[in-house]
């Protein structure tokens, strides 16, 4: 079998309501809006976010994207309370930000534009051709999917496109073989044999919890007729749950400096330390088999370009890697230059996503 990877970015959900990194600001404004009498708690974490926005400008360090925010908050730009630790201040700020714009992305599966999804349906007929029993086309697919997103589009689309089994785990080796198992919440697992979907910087509905030790991972499934409620209950701990009582739930979201993070300090006890190192090693593991890996809607941002070398200094030397963007011969020219040894493998396809 010739394995293929696609690798999807933030242009193949912009058609569908969903923010390209530098629109952050604007949609977050937005939803703090619409949640600010129905969920208390998520409208002070956008109010919040919107503040760390501000107060870095005022400062003269403008974060334009939610992954600049991350970084210089990181970087201490911002004050810390007295009586309060550095590390800890800043961890708790990311959390929230994280956490409300897993809430936000949420809310969006709800809007009008997300039925349809004529560019991932199209993307799944190119994946899944001619296939119409799931189990058989996911085992026979050459193609393994990796994205830079957050979003749950390609499996809403997935579960307009298949007729899902509702016993098998969604995110578990038969189906879109994620490496999470709800029964088994500590391990991270995935079989590199066949199709898989890998969520390289995590995912809303996916949150991380310390329990006895472990890193358990749960997440939501996609509900093509009930949507996740937006409501201060599906984000935060109820009251009588421990140490963890009113607190956020921890969102498996993982900005791109946070990486580093997990090899600089091996014994760290951050959310995302089982799922992010097993991701990433099963996506090289595919980049390094394929023939073909193509780069769709994904602008490669300075923040990625770190991961991304590494990435694709996996491909073999017959690997083609094609650029398909409006943009694309921008971004290929880019990629040649940062990437010279990979830069006669690389080729331009300007074209929207779906086409």
């Amino acid at each position: 079998m010739n394995t293929k990877v696609a690798i999807l970015g933030a242009g193949c959900s912009c058609a569908y309501g969903y923010p390209l990194a530098n629109q952050m600001k604007a949609h977050i404004i937005e939803f703090a809006k619409s949640v600010e009498s129905s969920a208390p708690k998520l409208h002070k974490l956008a109010r919040n976010t919107l503040g760390l926005f501000d107060e870095l400008s005022a400062q003269g360090c403008p974060a334009q994207t939610l992954d600049d925010l991350a970084w210089l908050i990181h970087q201490g730009k911002i004050p810390v309370k007295p009586g309060t630790f550095k590390d800890e201040h800043g961890y708790r700020l990311v959390e929230d930000a994280k956490t409300m714009v897993s809430a936000m992305f949420l809310a969006k599966e709800s809007e009008p534009a997300v039925k349809q999804l004529a560019g991932y349906r199209s993307f799944l007929r190119r994946i899944f051709p001619n296939a119409t029993r799931c189990g058989q086309a996911l085992s026979d697919s050459p193609w393994r999917v990796l994205t830079f997103n957050y979003d749950r589009l390609f499996e809403i689309a997935f579960c307009q496109h298949f007729v899902v089994d509702p016993t098998q785990a969604f995110y578990g080796q038969f189906v879109l073989n994620s490496g999470l198992y709800p029964l088994a919440p500590e391990k991270v697992e995935i079989d590199t044999s066949r199709f898989s979907l890998l969520k390289l910087h995590g995912s809303v509905g996916f949150s991380s919890v310390e329990e006895y030790g472990e890193c358990n991972h749960y997440h939501m499934t996609p509900d093509l007729l009930q949507h996740v409620p937006i409501t201060d209950e599906t984000f935060f701990f109820g009251t009588g749950q421990g140490i963890y009582s009113t607190r956020i739930k921890p969102s498996l979201i993982v900005f791109p400096h946070e990486k580093s993070h997990l090899k600089e300090y091996p014994g760290n006890k951050l959310p995302f330390r089982a799922y992010i190192p097993a991701v990433w090693r099963a996506a090289a593991e595919y980049v390094a088999a394929a023939d073909e890996v193509n780069i769709i809607g994904y602008s490669m941002p300075e923040p990625d370009w770190a991961s991304m070398e590494n990435l694709l200094n996996h491909a073999k030397p017959s690997c083609r890697i094609v650029v398909q963007n409006p943009d694309a011969q921008s971004i290929a020219a880019k990629m040649r230059i940062r990437f010279p040894a990979l830069a006669d493998k690389i080729t331009a396809y300007p074209a929207t996503f779906g086409n």
